[in-house]
This record gives structure tokens, C-alpha cells and sequence, in this order.
């Protein structure tokens, strides 16, 4: 694997590591960002029988991340800034949202992709008990605009 994808793992894992089951969050329970429903589908892809999250290994974590997010969200083929934004998006917020952001950024301004993620951070925030999350995404966003405009 390449050594942007090891670097934006490391990134990724900061914000991610460790069991989390919040019962406000909407992924469920987690094990180093990967959802319950995640792994299952991973271990049924190779014909492996449920485990539970907790017990996930950090080489599955890698794999996992590799192929259902950094190569799902084409960022083998993105310049390292827009690689990392779009990897921690896919990982924090879904595949969908890389391309949402993408276009919002015209495919070339960081500063836009990192604007329109957090206008949806703020809308999320508005919604239920999702509030709760908003410092904790935002310190997460600054972060990753450092860590992206570092490389």
C-alpha cells in the first residue's frame, strides 16, 4: 500500500481509535471508525462467519479502509491534499459526501471541500442529538485541514 494511504490512515485512526457503541451515534457501535455493519459485510465478502466488531484486527482495519474507502473514493488518483480530505470524508461521512464535496470545491480548492463539509456538520447539528457531535467534528476538520495542507 502506498505511503499516503499509511499517512492518511494514521490520521484517520487519531480520531478513530479504540470501541465506541454512543448510543447517540447513528453508525452504532465502532471499533477504530469501522461499524458493526461494516465488518459484517467485509467478513461475509470472504465467506467468514459474524464476529463482533471489538475483536476486529488492526490488518482488517487497514484492508477495510483501503479498499471500501480510499480506493472507493478514488483517491489513488487525487493530488495528496484532496486525497486526505477525501478519505477522512468517505471514513467520517460516507462515500457519498466525498463527490458532493468535490463538485462544491469545483475539484480544485481544499478551503471550499473544507467549507461544504462543515456547512453539513452544522446542518447534522441541527437534527435530534446530533449537536452533541458538532465541537468534536469541528476540532476534527481543523485538524484535517492542518494535517492536508501539510503535505
Amino acid at each position: 500500500m502506498e505511503e499516503l494511504f499509511k499517512k492518511a490512515l494514521k490520521f484517520v485512526l487519531k480520531w478513530e481509535g479504540g470501541y465506541v457503541n454512543n448510543p447517540y451515534d447513528k453508525g452504532g457501535a465502532t471499533n477504530y471508525g469501522i461499524t458493526q455493519y461494516t465488518y459484517t459485510n467485509w467478513l461475509k465478502s470472504f465467506g467468514l462467519s459474524f464476529k463482533d466488531v471489538k475483536t476486529i484486527s488492526k490488518n482488517e482495519v487497514e484492508q477495510i479502509y483501503y479498499k471500501n474507502y480510499w480506493l472507493k473514493a478514488g483517491c489513488e488518483k487525487m493530488s495528496p491534499q484532496f486525497a486526505v480530505l477525501a478519505f477522512d470524508t468517505a471514513v467520517n461521512m460516507g462515500l457519498a459526501r466525498v463527490n458532493q464535496f468535490l463538485k462544491a470545491a469545483d475539484w480544485k480548492y481544499p478551503e471550499k471541500f473544507i467549507e461544504a463539509r462543515k456547512k453539513k456538520y452544522e446542518e447534522f447539528a441541527k437534527y435530534g442529538n446530533q449537536k452533541i457531535f458538532l465541537k468534536g467534528w469541528l476540532n476534527r476538520l481543523k485538524d484535517l485541514e492542518i494535517f492536508a495542507t501539510s503535505l
